[in-house]
Parts: structure tokens; C-alpha cells; sequence
């Protein structure tokens, strides 16, 4: 049997282009969602970010974007897995269990793979995470996971990069999702917080443990003398902030609990009762909440609409596919507007993605 019948024949490639002069075959790749993002060529399987820990195949190498449970199942498992240190030593402090079989990511540093190269970048989510830009023989693929395209207290903005294929996450990707000026939301945070002070109550903020509290911590220990309270988990949390160069001070939460001088700041599934208090939320959806009966901030830690739209522009690339949140928005937007071939994500076992092209 010839070489490209090898290659034709083969479960999981697909002859994609034919350099007669120099009588060279260019290998196709499959990319799509099983369980994750999957990549696979004929010398590796990839996947990002699994929702389980259970990968199917020992030929796996598995890559983990950031330390939020919808993302990071994928280190509990035993397959060869790559992160930053933070987003190992955050989901450690979160699950209390080590991980194994790790190799340690760092930004800008290509991981070498058989016939792939994988390239971690900044994605500005929380701290450690990461984008991956994957380069093959003859094209590159983009993963945000998740992204932040702004500056915050705690991260810095993603890092847009060229590609050929971008896969991003767009759970903020509809129109009507633009987010206020940052500014100005911390500035609202802090004049309600001060508020309920005065009145002698306890602002009391409920956020994500990872990620939200550290930069509402940072908030208060920047603009305030208020006395920064957090629950256990955030605390193990901000210790690992701490450690890598983002410095909170806070105590944590002790049965007497506080004083008249305090905010309190916890995570979502946390009880706290026999407290004087006065409840907030932070997150990207509070722009579609009832202001009169809940304090919610829109503080999020992803992209707005706006943002998610230029970084397409800015990443230049060919073919744009979504995932999660507003996907057929996004790509409906992104086809008409911006003129680039998008649409939502496919599962590995719909058509292959020359089949796209």
C-alpha cells in the first residue's frame, strides 16, 4: 500500500493538499469537542480542559487552561497533564488532593510534542491561566478557555496572538453584553460597601472562590481601611495569591466575627448566619438583575462582547469556531459582520474540519 493510501485509510486523518512540485503530502488534523477540546494528529491526541478526569485514552496528553472546577477536572486524572504551577497549587487548596503526573507550564515557553508544538499565553481569567496556541506542520489553532481582554487588580489583559484556527470561549457573546467601564463598577462596590458601614451593617459579598474574591480583597486593601474577612476556602486561596506576588491581607472568618469596620467576603456555597449584614453579589450577570432586590455588581472576569469581537479582529484568523455561553450568536455575528467563517464548536464525531473549510 502507497504512503497516501496509509494516510487516506487511516481512522483519523484525511489527506488534505498536494505540493506536486516537491512531491510532499500535507496532513490533515481533526479538532473538535469530546468531552473537551480535541486535537488529533496522527502522532498525538490532545485535549483542553476535559470535564472529566476520566480521558479515555493512555496516548492523551491532557492541558488545563485555569483552576475553575468547569475546567479543571482534567488534573484529578492520571494521564500526563500540563498547566502553570498556580493553577495546580489552586486546584490542590480547592480539592485538598495532589496532582499527579504533572509537567509545569511556563508563559511564552513552547511544549514539544512529537509533530506539535504547544504554546502557553496569558489569558488575563485568574491568576495562572492560560490560552494555548498550537502550532502543527501546516497551520495554528488558538484555545482561550477563558479570557479577560482588560486589566484588572490581580491579572493582566489576554495576550491576542495570529492564527489560522481560533477556539474561544464566548459565554458573554451576545450584543447586549457590554460590560461598564472597570472603573467605575469598583468605584460603585466600594461606595456601596462604605455605605452599609455606615449603617452599621456588614457588606457582605458572596463570589466564586477563585478568582473573584482575590480581586475584591485586593479592591478593599487598596481603597479602603476596612478590615478584609474571607471564609476558609477563599483564605487557602489568597495564600497562594500571596505567595506569587499578589499580596492580600485578610483574616479569615472565626465564629466572633467581626466588628463594625469590616467586609466580609465569602464563597457562593458558604452559610453565615446571626450576621448583621448586607448581601452583594459580583459577576458579569448582574447586568441582567433586578437592582431592587439584589446588590449585584457586574465584576467579571471574562470578556464582555465587545472585547471577544476584537480579539477576533486582532487574532487575524481564518476560521473562528465557539464554545460555550452564546455560541450561535457569536458566530452568526462573526460571519456577517466581520466576513470570517465561524460556527459553533462541532463534536469530534460530526465532520472533520477540512470537510469546514
Amino acid at each position: 500500500m502507497s504512503d497516501i493510501q496509509e494516510l487516506w485509510n487511516d481512522s483519523y486523518l484525511r489527506l488534505f493538499y498536494r505540493d506536486v512540485s516537491a512531491r510532499r503530502y500535507r496532513r490533515m488534523f481533526e479538532l473538535g469537542w469530546s468531552g473537551g477540546l480535541v486535537i488529533r494528529t496522527r502522532d498525538n491526541r490532545l485535549i483542553f480542559d476535559p470535564k472529566s478526569p476520566n480521558v479515555p485514552s493512555q496516548d492523551t496528553s491532557v492541558f488545563i487552561s485555569h483552576a475553575h472546577a468547569d475546567h479543571f477536572a482534567g488534573l484529578g486524572g492520571k494521564m500526563a497533564k500540563y498547566s502553570t504551577a498556580e493553577t495546580r497549587r489552586i486546584f490542590e487548596e480547592v480539592r485538598t488532593k495532589h496532582v499527579v503526573n504533572f509537567h509545569t507550564v511556563n508563559l511564552k515557553q513552547p511544549v514539544k510534542l512529537g509533530d506539535v508544538e504547544v504554546t502557553p499565553l496569558n489569558a488575563g481569567h485568574m491568576l495562572g491561566s492560560t490560552q494555548f496556541l498550537v502550532t502543527l506542520p501546516d497551520t495554528t489553532i488558538l484555545y482561550t478557555g477563558d479570557i479577560n481582554c482588560l486589566d484588572t487588580l490581580t491579572t493582566k489583559e489576554a495576550e491576542e496572538v495570529e492564527c489560522d484556527t481560533l477556539v474561544m470561549e464566548t459565554t458573554y457573546g451576545e450584543p447586549s453584553y457590554i460590560f461598564p467601564d472597570r472603573e467605575e463598577t469598583y468605584a460603585r462596590i466600594i461606595e456601596w460597601a462604605l455605605r452599609q458601614v455606615r449603617k452599621r451593617l456588614v457588606p457582605m459579598f458572596q463570589v466564586y472562590t477563585a478568582g473573584k474574591a482575590q480581586e475584591l480583597v485586593r479592591l478593599f486593601n487598596i481603597y479602603t481601611n476596612l478590615d478584609v474577612v474571607t471564609d476558609h476556602k477563599i483564605a487557602r486561596i489568597n495564600d497562594v495569591y500571596t505567595s506569587s506576588g499578589i499580596k492580600l491581607r485578610q483574616r479569615e472568618m472565626e465564629k466572633e466575627l467581626v466588628n463594625d469596620n469590616s467586609v466580609l467576603i465569602i464563597s457562593r456555597s458558604t452559610k453565615v448566619n446571626a450576621l448583621k449584614s448586607a448581601r452583594a453579589i459580583a459577576t458579569g450577570w448582574a447586568l441582567k438583575m433586578n437592582p431592587e432586590r439584589t446588590a449585584a455588581f457586574p465584576l467579571s472576569s471574562h470578556a464582555d462582547f465587545g472585547q471577544l469581537v476584537r480579539f477576533v479582529k486582532d487574532c487575524r484568523a481564518k476560521t473562528v469556531y465557539s464554545f460555550t455561553g452564546y455560541t450561535d450568536d457569536f458566530s452568526n455575528h462573526i460571519r456577517k459582520r466581520l466576513g470570517i467563517s465561524s460556527r459553533p464548536l462541532p463534536t469530534l464525531a460530526q465532520r472533520t474540519l477540512h470537510h469546514f473549510h
